[in-house]
């Protein structure tokens, strides 16, 4: 993927894609098993552009918060939430939400008991109710975050 439209170095694209959107194509990849390969072409003077510079330090900042949740893992058990995506490292699942619902997260066709929730951001214990294969989370008390909040469900 690239930053602006134009791999390699072109002065004249400033199409840049937000912080946000370069997060949520890492997490897309990291959620179906795939890599994520950012191009970062320097200007002929071996510069990185400061829009570019800006980017990834905004995603190192994220990554430094919430990677655990993307290095090591691959895709998760359910493909296709519409409010985010799913990663996998050994007996955790990370849900990645993009579009915070106004009250409650519900997935349905979990397959797995959850033993517990906690955000990644503050690494906070977070609420939650499962009856065979639906879960449901309350989103009181979670704080969001812009690009993507991310919950780790320990399952047994």
């Amino acid at each position: 993927m690239t930053i602006n439209q134009t791999w390699a170095y072109n002065k004249n694209d400033v199409r840049y894609k937000s912080t946000t959107q370069l997060i949520r194509a890492l997490i897309d990849a990291a959620s179906k098993g795939g890599n994520f390969l950012l191009n970062v072409g320097p200007t002929p003077e071996g510069v990185i552009q400061p829009e570019f510079e800006e980017r990834l330090r905004a995603m190192g900042k994220w990554l430094a918060v919430n990677g655990e949740a993307i290095y090591g893992t691959t895709y998760g058990p359910l493909q296709g939430l519409p409010y985010g995506r799913m990663t996998a490292k050994g007996k955790t699942l990370y849900l990645h939400v993009f579009d915070m619902p106004p009250d409650r997260i519900e997935i349905t066709g979990l397959h797995v008991k959850v033993a517990s929730i906690r955000a990644l951001n503050g690494n906070i214990a977070v609420k939650f109710r499962q009856i065979g294969d639906k879960l449901v989370i309350p989103v009181a008390g979670i704080q969001p975050d812009p690009h993507a909040t991310v919950l780790a469900l320990s399952t047994r």
